[in-house]
């Protein structure tokens, strides 16, 4: 796709900015050009002109401009429709950047002129061995697989659905089999500390890395959990934590391990408002890619780091993991997590509350688990 493009001359402006280089317009589900980026005026009245009769069914004047929806014309609009999204909330950054890159692939694949009712299989099959393909050229891991092919998929369901395309794309796009997935969850090994582990890292000199930490394994809290936590959210008097999870939006709720608040207090200080963690090392603002590489250099230190293993977010699972083990429901593990409840649970539509008594039986459980008084086999 090319860039920049440019603004529209003035907001009435009726058309867009092509990637083609053109000023163009969807009419009756088609995309129609009328002139070059560098002459905006022309292309309007070359608009003005044409409309009716284009909306007529009727020639168009002067000379025809091809009107077939190319992978660009697609891409752009499924990237404009997640723009959206964006903007209103429903999906998160990351995750726009995501859809860019996507996008980006597909178009250098299948070409960003090609016509998107002409992708044939064995083009598409090639476009999903490039996902299975990181930027070194080594193999991705399946899930990782599978979360690059879903994304391509709802693509091509956006073009078949709202830009009347009949690209066959389910067969050639087939995510991994589950048994696949499986296998390589199974090779990886159990992504879980040993409490002498957890024990050391709660030891962490910085004091926000430290206090990341223990809000790992005291509250199931991945990196973006963390570096997003507004100070509001904090309830440093009566040791608790009660907002929204960024990444699903489920009420999270959880009582604070004495040691958390303490690391706590010392991180917020006498701020009253804004994010409970400032910088790493005073220098750069948190991250989940500082998150990441701090983390590592901290597990590295105590000599215990294994590739795709101990990383931060096995804090998260480490607590899933050592709460069930405890005398606790899964709801209640799952407020403190921020885990929504699963589609078509009646349960959770009737349950009106989760106590207070179990969320601290729950966060006392895996304490004392970390501290050795609590031992599982």
């Amino acid at each position: 796709m090319v860039n920049p493009k440019p603004s529209k001359p003035r907001k009435d402006y009726p058309l867009y900015a092509h990637s083609s280089g053109q000023w163009a317009k969807k009419i009756n589900q088609r995309v129609y050009y009328f002139g070059p980026w560098a002459n905006p005026q022309a292309a309007l009245d070359k608009y003005l002109d044409e409309k009716d009769n284009i909306l007529a069914g009727r020639p168009r004047a002067g000379k025809p401009t091809p009107t077939t929806t190319t992978v660009s014309d697609v891409l752009e609009a499924f990237y404009e429709d997640k723009e959206g999204a964006f903007e209103t909330g429903d999906i998160n950054e990351r995750t726009l950047g995501e859809y860019k890159g996507i996008c980006r692939i597909i178009g250098d694949t299948l070409g960003d002129d090609t016509p998107i009712d002409s992708v044939a299989f064995n083009e598409l099959s090639r476009l999903r061995r490039k996902l299975g393909r990181g930027k070194s050229g080594k193999a991705v891991s399946p899930v990782t697989h599978k979360r690059l092919l879903t994304f391509a998929r709802m693509i091509f369901s956006f073009a078949n659905d709202e830009q009347g395309a009949n690209v066959r794309y389910k067969k050639a796009l087939k995510t991994p089999a589950a048994r696949t997935i499986r296998k390589a969850r199974n090779e990886v090994g159990e992504r879980l500390f040993t409490a002498e582990q957890v024990r050391q890292l709660i030891t962490a000199t910085d004091p926000e890395l430290k206090a990341m930490v223990l809000l790992g394994i005291n509250a199931g809290f991945g990196p973006k959990d963390c570096y997003t936590l507004p100070i509001k959210a904090v309830d440093l008097d009566g040791g608790w934590i009660s907002y929204e999870r960024p990444k699903t939006g489920a009420p999270r709720r959880c009582p604070l391990w004495p040691e958390s608040l303490a690391a706590l207090k010392t991180v917020i200080g006498d701020r009253k408002s804004g994010l409970v963690f400032s910088k790493y090392d005073n220098r750069q603002v948190w991250n989940r890619h500082i998150v990441g590489r701090a983390f590592k250099t901290l597990v590295e230190g105590f000599g215990f780091y294994q590739d795709k293993i101990t990383t931060f977010y096995s804090l998260r699972r480490s607590f899933e993991t050592i709460a069930s083990a405890g005398d606790v429901s899964q709801p209640v593990i799952d407020l403190i997590m921020g885990h929504p409840p699963r589609t078509g649970d009646m349960a959770a539509v009737y349950r009106q509350k989760v106590y207070d008594e179990q969320l601290r039986k729950c966060v006392e459980h895996v304490r004392g688990w970390v501290l050795g008084t609590v031992v599982l086999s």
